[in-house]
């Protein structure tokens, strides 16, 4: 039996092409970006212009680097303005390194509470080792001792032993 196949929506082209998009910062940060290049290159007609006024927008429509959630949020933002070209690689790198000094100081219950259950990852763990018999290690001098040295030795051994000075 044939089926019809069914054509595809705009919104269900967006959802399977971009998934950044399920981000909802990032939605929002996208779609201020649309709209505001469109409204500027409509008014101005130059593309440039259009261009930096949505790159702007975009980036303030981003979430503030407070609290775990909002960080993660504009780490995605950031990363998804790099590669729609809302915002340049130099200014996009400086603005995730801010994310990083805004995550290392957070403190660590509150990256702990807000996560939700670990990915599972796709390779298993390892079981761990058994622990291993250690080798005894004997301990030997660098240069090897000749039969007079070790005769030297172990007569100053003896004469300390004996009480002689």
């Amino acid at each position: 039996m044939i089926q019809a196949i069914q054509p595809s929506t705009p919104e269900s082209l967006e959802a399977d092409f971009y998934p950044s998009l399920k981000n909802p910062a990032v939605a929002l940060c996208t779609e201020v970006w649309q709209k505001i290049h469109a409204a500027t290159l409509k008014q101005t007609g130059n593309v440039y212009t259009a261009d930096r006024c949505a790159g702007k927008a975009f980036r303030l429509a981003m979430p503030p680097l407070s609290g775990y959630q909002n960080i993660c949020d504009f780490i995605a933002c950031a990363g998804y303005a790099m590669l729609l070209g809302a915002i340049k690689e130099e200014n996009g790198t400086k603005l995730l390194y801010a994310a990083q000094i805004a995550l290392a100081t957070l403190p660590k219950e509150s990256k702990t509470q807000t996560r939700t259950e670990p990915r599972p990852s796709p390779h298993p763990t390892p079981p761990p080792l058994l622990p291993q018999p250690r080798k005894k290690k004997r301990i030997r001098s660098k240069t090897p001792a000749s039969p007079r040295r070790n005769k030297e030795l172990a007569t100053f051994a003896a004469g300390e032993n004996s009480g002689q000075p």
